[in-house]
């Protein structure tokens, strides 16, 4: 849980006000409860007993009304520091999911992703910091109760001792078996997800299919089995918090009644059994509430885990500077035991223009992955000049090349965040691509030009238009070799035929061409034409 006390750390100052608030909070509460006592001692005044209520009365509501003061304040402050260790937990997912390799990143769902950033957020957020905040405002108030107590009587405060321990450490017996339940939760957490956002983009299938029941079913059975894991983590937790229930409700039993037999024996004043069976209650409560928090707090260790991130040194080296050639020898890849690609050895010179043909299943997509480095586990040799791809770091790889590929996504963002992706770019520049791309007339046509909001992955969008943009978005970068995989594929041939002129006609750009179908005006102008399946 390395990661739980660096978002402490970080978080320090505003845990530490947290904590002296809690603290006071705790200590008012705690008074608050023990003020009940002096209604009571009115009933022992000699002489003007009304007015003793009537002013112990004020008192105790004004002691209680300064105790919610700090209560609201400490809840407040909570909730604020909450917020931001959530900002920072998600930052820590989001390096887990980028620390992934890309083959191994493509082969979980999407949903399983959004279910860390959502459903075990929320999970850390509540078995981690909530639970820390539980311990802490729990185990102070109940110390300031063993004083009160001890106060009232030093012999039910030593019991008072004796049962907080009692009651602390027999509950962290159940903590496996919570740890257990919580793993698996989150893992039908994630599948929940994924089921979920399967049927909710397969509405459109069962609509024309005319079965729209079974879009119902498939939501329901997947709830289903969510829910049952939801169940049976909440059943240890509630068998959890019975058990500490349980010897909490003996332990305030015992306290009771000696501070009734204290008062029997005249040890005692009889406003101590109001006071006692107060504080009694917000003792044991508080004792009960910080143990099961700890045991919550122990059990999230199973996420934290699932969130490590391994901080290996890099060693890769990045690329001196531009891309002289890309060489393949001997290259093959395996697709698990079922596929096997052979590729031919060949080279891509700096600037060249070059197209990868074949049927489909032929391998293009494959090899021009393999070329980025996007599927390690491969066998021969990739060689950007005299260095191994292996021994080149990704970030270099992509800093000189631009992927696009025949299906798009765009952000739920402005037009101008979707090609800039963030960066600061020259307006002009931006516009000269903008004209490349044959975009200039789609985008003055928007409401708001470049700052109008495409929505999600782009639906308020012609197939061409999203093309046009993912082009564009790889035109602006400071690239050295752009590869179009099937990228004008939605576009009319006219279109298709101008932009990719357009891009082979650079003479700074080194360019390859995926397809199945090569343009004859094209052809004539590549330096090459790589052929699969042949």
């Amino acid at each position: 849980m390395r990661d739980f006390w660096l978002i402490i750390s970080k978080n320090k100052w505003r845990l530490l006000l947290c904590a002296v608030i809690s603290i006071a909070t705790s200590f008012a509460m705690v008074y608050a409860g023990y003020s009940l006592s002096f209604i009571v001692r009115s009933y022992e005044s000699t002489e003007n007993a009304v007015d003793d209520l009537i002013r112990d009365g004020i008192l105790v509501l004004l002691i209680w009304l300064g105790a919610l003061v700090f209560y609201y304040s400490s809840g407040v402050l909570k909730a604020k520091a909450m917020a931001y260790m959530k900002n920072d937990l998600r930052r820590l997912i989001s390096r887990k999911i980028v620390s992934i390799r890309y083959d191994e990143f493509m082969d979980m769902d999407s949903g399983n992703y959004v279910s860390w950033l959502t459903n075990d957020t929320e999970s850390i957020m509540e078995q981690s910091f909530s639970s820390l905040f539980s311990v802490l405002s729990g185990t102070v108030t109940a110390l300031f109760s063993i004083c009160a107590l001890s106060f009232i009587s030093i012999y039910v405060g030593i019991a008072a001792v004796v049962l907080f321990f009692f009651v602390s450490v027999l509950p962290q017996l159940l903590t496996k078996g919570l740890q257990k339940e919580n793993k698996k939760r989150s893992v039908a957490q994630e599948k929940g997800v994924e089921s979920f956002k399967d049927a909710v983009m397969g509405l459109p299938v069962f609509l024309m299919s005319n079965r729209l029941t079974e879009f119902s079913n498939r939501i329901a059975a997947s709830s289903s089995r969510l829910e049952q894991s939801n169940y049976n983590f909440q059943k240890k937790n509630v068998g959890v918090q019975t058990f500490v229930i349980s010897t909490s409700l003996v332990g305030q039993t015992i306290l009771l009644s000696l501070t009734v037999l204290a008062a029997i024996l005249g040890v005692a004043p009889i406003g101590a059994v109001l006071a006692v069976g107060n504080l009694a209650g917000s003792f044991f409560g508080n004792v009960s509430e910080a143990a099961g928090s700890f045991t919550r707090l122990k059990a999230s260790k199973t996420l934290w885990e699932k969130f490590k991130v391994d901080s290996l040194e890099e060693t890769k080296k990045a690329l001196p500077g531009k891309i002289e050639e890309i060489r393949i020898e001997g290259l093959s890849y395996h697709y698990g035991d079922s596929q096997e690609l052979h590729f031919k050895d060949t080279a891509f010179r700096a600037n060249g223009k070059y197209a990868i043909v074949g049927e489909s299943g032929s391998g293009k997509t494959t090899l021009v992955k393999l070329l980025m480095g996007l599927l390690p586990d491969y066998t021969g040799n990739i060689l950007y000049g005299p260095s191994e791809l292996r021994d080149i770091s990704a970030d270099s790889i992509f800093e000189n090349i631009a992927y696009v590929e025949q299906k798009v996504y765009l952000f739920q963002d402005t037009v101008r965040f979707n090609l800039a992706l963030g960066k600061d770019y020259p307006e002009d520049r931006i516009d000269d691509v903008l004209r490349r791309c044959r975009l200039e007339s789609y985008v003055a046509s928007l409401p708001n030009g470049l700052d109008s909001v495409i929505e999600e992955d782009g639906k308020n969008m012609s197939g061409g238009q999203r093309q046009r943009i993912a082009i564009a978005r790889a035109m602006l970068r400071n690239i050295h070799l752009i590869i179009l995989d099937e990228g004008t594929s939605a576009l009319d041939e006219a279109t298709a035929l101008e932009i990719e002129q357009n891009l082979v006609q650079d003479p700074t750009l080194g360019v390859i061409i995926i397809t199945h179908n090569l343009k004859e005006k094209v052809k004539d102008t590549l330096d090459g034409v790589y052929k699969l399946g042949a």
